[in-house]
């Protein structure tokens, strides 16, 4: 049975027990759960098939000084969420972890650690630096580090910071055998440069570690997500201010690189989240599940 990751750890001190009642264990919600087998190039969003849509998503991201920076998650539904597929990236190369798995200079692609559990209506602090750093900035601990080698698994990086002009962000699932990742949730934050290129995925094909030789295929993407007029300043954060519903494609057909067929790439980004004139950029709140965010 997976292990339970108290919301209120210490990185690098967690301890991770067993939940209490395996009624509660078996009710974990596992979105990417499939065969993994890879049937080959059928255009849709992953060689396992289609899954359910995932209630985790992106809700803060922290841009500077370095000390602060964060990204956070948060859990939208009652129950938990096994996080063991999850992955947080900054790279434009995300979605070549099956098959390359490389990043441009301070990006990374990190991994939540096995058996690690949400709980419902909660959030996640990933922060990029250490959890000293973290703390002293704060005055809490985040629930993961990316700097901290005994925190989140890194896959790859080099230095990973985030560009205070802003970047993309992805949050997505892989289920270590699938030619494809899938997409769960992506943001434009700020004002990315030219070097922080937002990833076109569409059409490109791959051949993952699955046992097959045949290549599968990432859907073509809407690409209308829109980067933020200016970048949060220092010691401000953007925020999540609604759920993705109705701002979004979902047409549960295959035909995006999401869950059940959902399309990231399309969310209207100036409707659910902050950093309007209308919804203007504000201090961080680590640790804090937003109530307009609660399903």
């Amino acid at each position: 049975m997976p292990a339970r990751l108290p919301v209120a750890c210490t990185i690098g001190l967690c301890t991770l027990g067993l939940s209490a009642g395996c009624e509660r264990l078996l009710s974990i919600h596992d979105p990417v759960a499939g065969d993994g087998r890879g049937n080959g190039d059928d255009g849709g969003p992953s060689d396992g098939g289609l899954s359910p849509s995932s209630p985790i998503l992106l809700s803060e991201v922290v841009l500077t000084p370095n000390a602060a920076e964060m990204i956070e998650i948060v859990n939208t539904s009652n129950q938990d969420v096994d996080l063991s597929t999850y992955y947080l990236s900054d790279s434009s190369n995300y979605f070549r972890l099956p098959v390359q798995a490389t990043v441009d200079s301070n990006d990374f692609i990190a991994k939540f650690p096995d058996g690690t559990v949400i709980p419902g209506h909660q959030v996640f602090t990933v922060a990029l630096d250490t959890a000293v750093m973290f703390s002293t900035v704060y005055g809490m601990s985040p629930a993961f580090s990316i700097a901290d080698p005994d925190s989140m698994k890194v896959i790859v990086s080099n230095a990973p910071t985030l560009t205070n002009t802003g970047e993309p962000i992805i949050l997505f699932q892989w289920d270590g055998r699938s030619d494809l990742v899938r997409d769960v949730d992506i943001m434009i934050v700020g004002a990315p440069s030219t070097a922080n290129p937002f990833p076109d995925k569409s059409g490109i094909q791959q051949d993952g570690p699955d046992s097959d030789t045949q290549a599968s295929r990432y859907a073509t993407d809407a690409n209308t997500i829109k980067p933020q007029a200016a970048a949060p300043g220092a010691m401000q954060s953007t925020q999540r201010i609604a759920l993705e519903d109705g701002h979004e494609t979902h047409n549960g057909t295959g035909n995006g690189n999401g869950q059940s067929g959902d399309d990231e790439t399309s969310e209207d980004t100036s409707m659910t989240w902050d950093g309007t004139a209308a919804h203007p950029f504000t201090m961080p709140t680590p640790g804090q599940a937003p109530s307009a965010l609660k399903r």
